[in-house]
Order: C-alpha cells, then sequence, then structure tokens
C-alpha cells in the first residue's frame, strides 16, 4: 500500500495516478556510458583510466539517486483532492483541496514535447510547487479538470434557494 492510499480519507478514491518520467535516468545513463567509452577507448593512461573510473562511479551514483526519486514520487488526483508526495528521509506532502487550487502550469520545452513528459507548477496563494520530470503532464492536467467539474456536478442542476440536504421542510 502507497503513501498516498493509506492516507485516503473516508470515500475518497484515487481517479488518477501520475509518475516521474524515465527522462531523471537520462543524465546518469549519458554519464555512465561516456564513463565506459572513456574507460574502455581512451584508457591509455592512468589520468584517462581514472576519469572513466569516476564518470563511472558518478553515473552509478546519480542512477541510484533517481531511481530512489523515481520509487519514492507519488502523484495522484483523488475525487476530493490533488496529492503529491516526495522523499524518503525528507517526506514532503503536498495537499490541495479541488476547490482550492489556484492556477495548474505546465511548462514543457522541445524535448519534453517530444517525449511527453514536462513540468508541473502548481499555484495556491503564496505556494508554488514545481514537480518535475512528470510523464503525460497535459493528461494530469486533464484528470485534474475533471475531479473539478465532477466535485461541483451536484450543484450544477440544483435551482437557487433548492433544499441540499434531500429532507422536506
Amino acid at each position: 500500500m502507497t503513501f498516498i492510499e493509506k492516507n485516503l480519507a473516508n470515500n475518497e478514491q484515487i481517479i488518477y495516478r501520475a509518475k516521474l518520467h524515465w527522462w531523471i535516468y537520462g543524465q546518469s545513463v549519458f554519464l555512465l556510458i561516456l564513463g565506459i567509452v572513456v574507460f574502455a577507448l581512451w584508457g591509455k593512461t592512468e589520468v584517462v583510466k581514472i576519469i572513466g573510473g569516476l564518470l563511472v562511479i558518478i553515473g552509478l551514483i546519480t542512477l541510484l539517486n533517481a531511481y530512489i526519486r523515481s520509487s519514492t514520487s507519488e502523484f495522484a488526483v483523488t475525487n476530493r483532492r490533488i496529492m503529491m508526495k516526495t522523499g524518503v528521509t525528507k517526506r514532503r506532502l503536498i495537499e490541495l483541496q479541488l476547490n482550492r487550487s489556484d492556477g495548474l502550469v505546465i511548462d514543457q520545452g522541445i524535448i519534453g514535447r517530444i517525449f511527453n513528459y514536462g513540468s508541473i507548477i502548481i499555484r495556491t496563494g503564496n505556494l508554488e510547487e514545481i514537480f518535475s520530470p512528470v510523464a503525460d503532464p497535459y493528461e494530469f492536467k486533464r484528470q485534474i479538470n475533471n475531479a473539478i467539474e465532477e466535485s461541483f456536478a451536484p450543484f450544477v442542476n440544483t435551482p437557487p434557494g433548492a433544499n441540499m440536504t434531500g429532507r422536506g421542510q
């Protein structure tokens, strides 16, 4: 059971889950490959072998960091709120009620458009939270908008002044 599942309120259901994009592994894989190439192809001197080895070690460390970041980040839209949790030792949880979020901005450059990832920026009051790189950010935004619309659905066809409790007067 995930952190978000453990912290759902009564009758609250997860509508959509998002996750970090595989792009977070890109820099690590690049460093690993570069280190292996430097070590194997150009490693004729001790200095070049050390540089290649350091690149491999840095690549492995950043790969482990990206894996931990990916496996400990949760993004969910429920029928009541948006929940975003990151971190292991320093856990950070952002919860926004569907009726209280001021704005959701998606920042997506050309590489993000090609590989379908982007930064999600949530603004509410004086708070601004950035989560990046989130896979399929426009689907995440669409699910939030659908959840907001659904949360107001019971009130759409109700005439003004109608009794909302379902009981007689």
